[in-house]
């Protein structure tokens, strides 16, 4: 077998950034047309879609989290392509080859080997072809965790050439490039960690002076977020319920820790099954994590540096950890946490391949082709999943059985596919599986819609006044469903009874009204006014419609209309 250092076309400069980037690309692409998942992505449409002013953007206190500048991309997706869903998809695929090209850059130097940088392509197509990363690349809100790698890893770049030559110029932008990543996602805090260990253990030039001069100037960017979180904490909930306290036995949670970090070791090295709702995981994972810590010593004592690199991937999944054990997202365990630490996993690999090339070559490199193959096809079998939300969703649902939020996204595909049996049946599942308060309206509201959707109206009348005494009492979603129920029984009702339910249709609007102001309703009350035989109110709900809708409003014209012909006495 011709061994792979000898094949000169590798030697040229390109000829690894070019196929690592066109391997991505040819297993990437049937992501761009996924479209938007209804998990986050419609939240991050409607919010941006609205052109919010750039201050809420930048400010802390206007969203769930302070990222700013994973935020800031999605406003400039606006402003640029007005949030086209597959330009935006493109955008995360070249996030991620961004990442895979400074991992080889990273890999090259790891290696000191500029004549034959198989090694390093080979690190970076195992990060690049990883599995367990598509949901962070392929999910349009999955955008925070390469866009977060992109500065760790860039930062790591400098640092490490800082520590082999110390020069201001490369800590100054590992300084930056740190700040950038905190900016991106709280996470990045536990970069901090590995700044410490790479600084104080990786192999350089700098003395221990500088060295403990440079962990003082690194934690600088960590410090400044930690005390502008503080201060800013009551206007960041998604924060505040990071930082708050549990009530969790600190044995309980010390073992829950170690079942979170087994799980995500193990999911570094074997990632199947994939799923994108893990709601819990095998308690026997903590087994796994408590034989990690060897396996950790016995990498230091074999290859230091790749020991630091696999210590560095361990210390970035803290954060997934504190996520698990305090249930603060919407799946406890996710595969777009281990984004981060798989560039660490890979860099780690250059190591040990530096010393098995020697001994085992062909070995080696037939390892190496048929795992690279067997995660290029998996990647791009679970891309084409992700073009169809259906199956996506049925597939979660068939690996989390009993994971009500799972079902409760299945049940949204299946009223979008017209099959309101299915979705009826999924939609009730997720109420009887439910943990989550948050998920408690939205469930009811589904099965509400449900029943809309069957032609069951009153039924779905029935069911709103079993969940609220009064009307006041519900939520808009609620109200709406209920408007709509109303209003096409409304068309089939007798001509005596028309009035009394037109009165309660008009009271729902008010209702509607006041806590979400459309003009649309003031136009749709006219409306049901002149139905209930009230001239005098409809010609006010309508000139107030009138006055209030934008210019563009498909109802504009007709509320002018309505309010003129019955102030003339022509209605």
């Amino acid at each position: 077998m011709k061994s792979w250092p000898s094949n000169s076309w590798l030697r040229h400069p390109l000829s690894a950034p070019v196929l690592l980037v066109a391997v991505i690309l040819a297993v990437y692409y049937p992501a761009m047309s996924s479209g938007i998942l209804p998990i986050d992505d419609p939240g991050i449409f409607d919010l941006f879609s609205a052109s919010p002013h750039l201050s809420t953007v930048l400010l802390p206190g206007n969203g769930y989290y302070y990222r700013p500048l994973v935020e800031l991309s999605f406003y400039l997706d606006n402003v640029l392509w007005g949030m086209e869903p597959s330009t935006m998809h493109l955008e995360n695929i070249l996030l991620h080859c961004a990442n895979s090209l400074v991992v080889y850059l990273l890999a090259r130097r790891i290696s000191c080997d500029d004549e034959t940088p198989v090694i390093p392509l080979l690190a970076a197509l195992l990060f690049a072809l990883h599995p367990v990363n598509v949901e962070a690349v392929a999910w349009i809100a999955g955008r925070t965790d390469p866009l977060i790698t992109l500065f760790v890893l860039s930062a790591t770049y400098f640092l490490l050439r800082w520590i082999d030559q110390p020069q201001w110029q490369d800590m100054t932008v590992a300084l930056f490039l740190f700040g950038a990543a905190l900016l991106t996602k709280e996470t990045a805090l536990a970069f901090g960690a590995v700044v410490l260990l790479l600084i104080l253990t990786w192999p350089g030039e700098a003395t221990k002076r500088q060295r403990f001069n440079a962990v003082a100037i690194m934690a600088v960017p960590g410090v400044l977020l930690v005390i502008f979180v503080l201060i800013f904490r009551s206007g960041t909930s998604g924060l505040n319920r990071f930082l708050s306290g549990t009530d969790l036995p600190v044995t309980h949670g010390l073992w829950q820790a170690l079942i979170a970090l087994g799980f995500y070791a193990r999911k570094l090295i074997v990632p199947f099954p994939l799923n994108f709702a893990i709601n819990e995981v095998n308690p026997r994972n903590g087994l796994v994590c408590l034989a990690l810590f060897p396996v950790l010593w016995w990498l230091f004592r074999r290859s230091r540096l790749s020991g630091i690199l696999f210590t560095s991937a361990v210390l970035l999944i803290l954060p997934a950890i504190l996520v698990a054990v305090k249930q603060v997202a919407w799946t406890p365990f996710a595969e777009r946490y281990l984004y981060l630490s798989t560039a660490f996993i890979a860099l780690g690999v250059v190591g040990l391949c530096g010393i098995w090339q020697q001994k085992y070559p062909v070995v080696l490199q037939t390892f190496f082709v048929l795992l690279l193959c067997g995660f290029a096809l998996s990647s791009f079998q679970r891309n084409l999943l992700l073009d169809d939300h259906l199956a996506f969703f049925q597939d979660a649902v068939a690996k989390s059985p009993e994971f009500g939020s799972a079902y409760y996204s299945l049940g949204g595909e299946l009223i979008q596919k017209g099959k309101i049996d299915q979705a009826a049946m999924a939609f009730a599942t997720a109420e009887r599986l439910n943990q989550r308060d948050s998920m408690r309206y939205p469930i009811k509201s589904s099965i509400m819609g449900t029943l809309l959707a069957k032609g069951s109206y009153l039924e779905a009348r029935t069911y709103f006044f079993q969940l609220f005494k009064k009307k006041q009492d519900a939520p808009v979603d609620f109200l709406e469903i209920l408007y709509v129920a109303d209003g096409k029984r409304l068309e089939s009702v007798k001509k005596e009874g028309k009035p009394q339910l037109a009165d309660d249709l008009l009271e729902t609007l008010g209702l509607l009204y006041l806590k979400k102001p459309d003009p649309f309703w003031l136009y749709r009350s006219g409306q049901i006014a002149l139905v209930a035989g009230k001239s005098v109110e409809a010609a006010d709900f309508f000139r107030r419609a009138y006055a209030a809708a934008p210019m563009d409003a498909h109802y504009k014209a007709a509320a002018k209309t309505y309010f003129l012909r019955l102030e003339d006495g022509k209605l």
